[in-house]
């Protein structure tokens, strides 16, 4: 019996001639050359007239390779599109290229174009590339204009390297209160040591000489520790000194008024220098102490607040660091903070208010603290409170009366 004759399937057929002509299309984006898609027709054709049983293995041979040109075709549109168009002005001459660069730093290496250190190169190095980038590089200073022959006999391509640097990660000093201790008491809990880090940059050379360098990433090796500091802020009535030594340098006779008030002369005429030397009203600051204590320098508020400016214990670290306060229930040292934050925040007030308004943000703040005072009263448009009006009403009572 006969073996029946193959016939190609119509299916195969038309799949065979669709390949045909993405390979046709493909070739022809490729080369850009129409011979070789003339060419490549007359081979297809020939191979076409083969006998029925090789029909199926030439179809399989021409989708494997239209798919080997589509993904081909497919590479050189993404090339392409990630190719853009830079302008160079380098010193006063323009071109164009074409670049596939990310960075203007990129481009300058990729193109080695020469610079020096009298270049000014805008945009800077770091940024990004875009189609139609203008590209200056250019300087004011005589010596960056060299003679181009002198530049191709002397120029060093850039070198540009990837470097891994260990560094130091420094170490942040701890201060915690502690009510066990005794005030003006530090004690180191745990010394601080030094974290190392990896930092990974990129170095440009030219000529043996670093140009540029950007970091590009770093890993912790081992975390900093923290120095930590205890700091005492018990005070203790009887270890209180029962003498104290007036700077005598400080007080003065000059332009002082003793009122009768509970505050002894000495006190008095220690508290009217430092408001001379602060820039602080006198019998404002007279004033604020009668609110806060009624003149008794042992006063203890239920808020750790001491001593005749009722200064409370959070300020103590910083008062002592910057002013050598070691004990707020000493009258001299109280007095001596008292005036201090006063004054800063009659000084932080003119930044704001003017007038009046000064000695009310002041005074406000003294009380509250500026943070808290501005967020809940000023921000919101409050400016008076109780007790910014009770002590102005305690100075003018003092100044009318010669006492209180």
């Amino acid at each position: 019996m006969l073996e029946k004759e193959k016939t190609p399937h119509k299916l195969g057929g038309f799949v065979t001639l669709l390949c045909i002509r993405i390979n046709l299309t493909c070739i022809k984006k490729l080369t850009k050359n129409k011979n070789y898609s003339i060419i490549w027709t007359r081979y297809v054709l020939r191979r076409i007239s083969v006998k029925e049983d090789k029909a199926y293995k030439i179809r399989k041979t021409f989708i494997v390779i239209t798919l080997i040109l589509l993904f081909a075709t497919a590479g050189l549109f993404v090339i392409s599109a990630n190719v853009k168009t830079v302008t160079i002005d380098y010193y006063g001459q323009k071109t164009s290229v074409k670049t596939l660069a990310s960075t203007v730093d990129g481009f300058l290496l990729q193109n080695k174009v020469y610079v020096n250190d009298n270049s000014t190169i805008e945009p800077s190095r770091e940024n990004k590339i875009e189609d139609g980038l203008e590209i200056k590089v250019y300087s004011n200073n005589e010596l960056a204009k060299f003679d181009e022959n002198e530049v191709r006999k002397e120029y060093t391509p850039m070198i540009a390297k990837l470097e891994d640097v260990e560094e130091s990660i420094p170490f942040e000093e701890q201060k915690n209160d502690n009510s066990n201790i005794d005030a003006g008491t530090e004690n180191v809990v745990q010394e601080g040591e030094e974290g190392k880090k990896l930092t990974k940059y990129l170095v440009r050379y030219n000529q043996n000489s670093e140009i540029y360098r950007a970091e590009l990433s770093s890993n912790v090796i081992s975390e900093a520790k923290n120095k930590v500091v205890e700091v005492g802020t018990r005070y203790n009535l009887a270890s209180r000194s029962s003498s104290v030594n007036i700077p005598t340098s400080i007080v003065t006779d000059g332009g002082f008024k003793q009122y009768n008030i509970g505050l002894p002369v000495e006190q008095q005429k220690y508290a009217y220098n430092l408001c001379q030397q602060y820039g602080v009203q006198y019998e404002l600051f007279l004033a604020v102490m009668y609110k806060e204590s009624g003149f008794n320098s042992n006063a203890v508020g239920g808020g750790n607040s001491y001593g005749l400016c009722q200064i409370h214990i959070s300020n103590q670290s910083n008062l002592s660091r910057k002013l050598g306060i070691t004990n707020l229930l000493d009258p001299y040292d109280n007095m001596t903070a008292g005036v201090y934050l006063l004054a800063n925040y009659l000084n932080s007030a003119r930044s704001k208010v003017s007038g009046d308004a000064v000695e009310v943000y002041g005074l406000n703040a003294y009380n509250m603290g500026e943070g808290a005072y501005y967020n809940s009263c000023y921000s919101q448009g409050i400016l008076n409170r109780g007790y910014s009006n009770s002590v102005i009403s305690i100075k003018n009572a003092l100044i009318n009366n010669g006492g209180l």
